[in-house]
This record gives C-alpha cells, structure tokens and sequence, in this order.
C-alpha cells in the first residue's frame, strides 16, 4: 500500500493581502518604542550631569568661602590675637560683631553662652565671581587656645621660662556653605589654628 503526498493547495492571493502591512507596522511599533527609551535615556544623561556640575560648583563655592575665611578674617582681623594683645571679645566689641549678626562666635564663653545662637546658615552669602555665579557664606566660631610652639622656644613650651604667647595659638572652627548656580549646597568645616603673620 503506497502513500500519496499531498501538497498543500498555494494560497490565493486575495488572501494574502495586507499581512506585509502588519508587518511592517509591528515592526515601526518596536522601532518607535526602542527610538523613545533612548531619547529617555539620554535626556536623564544630560539631567545627571548638569546635576553633576551643579554639585561641584557648590563643592568649589564652599572650598573659597574656607580660604576667604582663613585668609581674610583669620589671618587678617583676628590675627592680632596671636600675640595675646586682643581678645576676641574686643576685637568684637571694637568692630560691633556678633555671633548671631555676623557669624563670629565666641565657644569660649563661660558655659557655651553662644552655642544656641551660632548660625545655621552665612548671615551673608558672596558671590565667587561676581552675581549670578556660584555663592560662598561661611561662620567662624573661636574655640579658645590650642598648644603650639614657635622655633624660637621649641622644647620650652612646658616650662615657665617661655613667654605663654608663643606656646598658644588661638583655634577657630569655620564652617563654610557653597551653592552652585541651581539647588546644589555642600558644607565644609574645618578647624584652623591661627599662625603668625
């Protein structure tokens, strides 16, 4: 008994119309999903980074407001403290400072009198490089005297024979906040002790 193959019959043509059009539209409906998700990518690139840019602007703000700190008021208004011939209470006085006002804070006070009211935020924010650039504030608390000595009386410092002026630095803590030119903010602190001139 032999066994006769059947061939399929073709299909008519007039059933065949349109199945390259829904191919065609799969395959638009695929490309069109993979062109969006890269368009969403890329968008979120260029908002990360110009976060990116945001934040190292404000890292940047705040690392001036330091050196401005340092250089300017420590170095500069407060360095005569260094040879015990101001404090810092009258220097304070003298200039009409306060710790609320302007950011100068006195930790030394008998029973930490200043460290409720010690800023949160600059009393004033400047400009890096002139308005509508990244902004720098900082907040210098004195801390009292830190040990140091001088090459002049290396060794000394624990004897009475050297003046106490030269085994005692004063120490401020800075606390600097930066801000880039969008929402970015970084705070820095460092602890300073003041040098001669």
């Amino acid at each position: 008994m032999s066994r006769v193959l059947r061939i399929p019959a073709p299909i008519p043509r007039r059933q065949q119309k349109g199945m390259s059009l829904l191919v065609v539209l799969l395959l638009l409906v695929v490309m069109s999903i993979l062109g969006i998700a890269v368009l969403r990518s890329s968008a979120m690139q260029e908002r990360m980074s110009a976060n990116m840019v945001d934040r190292n602007q404000a890292v940047q703000a705040a690392e001036v407001g330091l050196l401005e700190a340092q250089r300017t008021v420590i170095q500069g208004t407060f360095n005569i403290m260094w040879d015990g011939s101001k404090t810092l209470g009258a220097l304070r006085g003298d200039a009409g400072m306060t710790c609320a006002g302007d950011g100068y804070c006195d930790r030394t006070l008998p029973g930490d009198t200043e460290k409720a009211v010690v800023p949160t935020q600059p009393t004033s924010w400047s400009y890096v490089n002139g308005a509508g650039s990244p902004r720098y504030g900082y907040v210098i608390e004195y801390l009292g005297k830190a040990k140091g000595e001088t090459a002049e009386v290396q060794g000394v410092c624990n004897t009475s024979s050297a003046p106490r002026y030269m085994c005692e630095r004063p120490m401020f803590r800075v606390t600097s906040w930066g801000r880039g030119q969008g929402l970015a903010q970084v705070v820095l602190q460092s602890n300073i002790i003041s040098q001669p001139l």
